[in-house]
């Protein structure tokens, strides 16, 4: 049965919050996710806690982290840290992990994946939810540039109607990136991948379907 754990992150002269949330088995032993949240809230937002119990339910433990602050350089070393203890973590050894988030954890996962050298032995993948291509009404700050660099495959799920995120210039950045990726658009949902301003569990339920099975096929290709 999936359990939760919290634990004790360290970074520098300070400590994260975090929670594992341990497999139900070991189907895919020594697979793992990383999962922070974004600019707001912390690891509890409804949709990581879905994601990371599904993901447990289907034997891939999942490492949640909080980190409060908009910094994006001191959130990209929280990050990091937060995989270097997992790579460090003797009571589940894990060979290969994913790195993921929602909203600003999205842009400092795919940050930390296009800058690390992780990526060469241990981060296989990234995840990111909500991803915020732009600042609302300026679509002239693209944030592209750790889009470009990735090397690893790379899931993205958006709403359609999300002000962070027009779809046309997201494809277009998608379209100029190298490495394999896929796409998820959901029709109606704004940044909190909500419809009608309202949770849909039936699309946070899909959502968490499009993720473990994206990390599944991402896992296999290394095995």
């Amino acid at each position: 049965m999936a359990r939760k754990v919290p634990v004790k992150i360290p970074v520098e002269d300070r400590e994260l919050d975090g929670i594992f949330n341990y497999p139900c088995d070991s189907s895919w032993n020594g697979c793992a996710v990383v999962l922070t949240h974004g600019a707001g809230g912390d690891m509890n937002y409804l949709h990581l806690e879905r994601l990371a119990a599904h993901l447990a339910s289907t034997g891939i433990l999942c490492l949640r982290f909080t980190c409060r602050t908009r910094n994006f350089l001191y959130r990209t070393q929280c990050f990091t840290a937060a995989v270097e203890f997992l790579r460090n973590f003797e009571e589940f050894p894990v060979r290969m992990c994913i790195i993921a988030g929602r909203s600003m954890g999205a842009r400092v996962a795919a940050e930390v994946a296009s800058n690390s050298s992780l990526t060469t032995n241990f981060v296989f993948g990234v995840a990111c939810l909500s991803y915020p291509l732009h600042p609302p009404r300026k679509t002239s700050e693209l944030r592209i540039s750790p889009l470009l660099h990735l090397g690893v495959p790379a899931l993205f799920i958006n709403g359609k109607k999300d002000p962070f995120c027009r779809s046309d210039l997201m494809e277009t950045a998608l379209n100029r990136m190298a490495n394999d990726w896929t796409m998820h658009w959901i029709e109606g949902a704004d940044h909190e991948l909500k419809l009608h301003s309202k949770v849909n569990n039936e699309l946070i339920s899909k959502m968490c379907e499009w993720f473990v099975q994206w990390c599944q096929s991402v896992f296999m290709a290394e095995r």
